[in-house]
């Protein structure tokens, strides 16, 4: 049985304006498909990101089991989701705050 995917609408309507926005003001990078062209999308939108994201260090020690798993979740990121390179740390992002949306108890009293 396959697990289904939840999908953040919202989080798709902020990319999608993103995207048109950054059409609008690189109009170079809507030519024809082509590697340069791929490449400067992403950098633009790492950039983005990183301008967005002004976030805090913390140094966690992981065995190394949960390293190679941690890794293979970034390769099958990096090969199903196009768009910025999957890291290491993108890949904890995520997983830490799709684990904690599920261990907070939502307002309407559901864990």
């Amino acid at each position: 049985m396959t697990k289904k995917r939840t999908i953040d609408l919202g989080a798709v309507r902020t990319a999608r304006a993103n995207l048109r926005r950054l059409a609008r003001e690189h109009p170079e990078l809507t030519t024809k498909p082509s590697k340069a062209n791929r490449e400067a999308w992403e950098s633009e939108l790492e950039t983005i990101v990183a301008d967005e994201t002004k976030d805090e260090q913390i140094v966690v020690r992981l065995p190394s089991a949960l390293l190679e798993r941690l890794d293979a979740y970034a390769e099958r990121m990096r090969r199903e989701t196009p768009g910025p390179s999957w890291k290491r740390s993108d890949v904890v992002r995520m997983l830490l705050a799709r684990a904690l949306d599920e261990a907070e108890p939502t307002k309407r009293g559901k864990r």
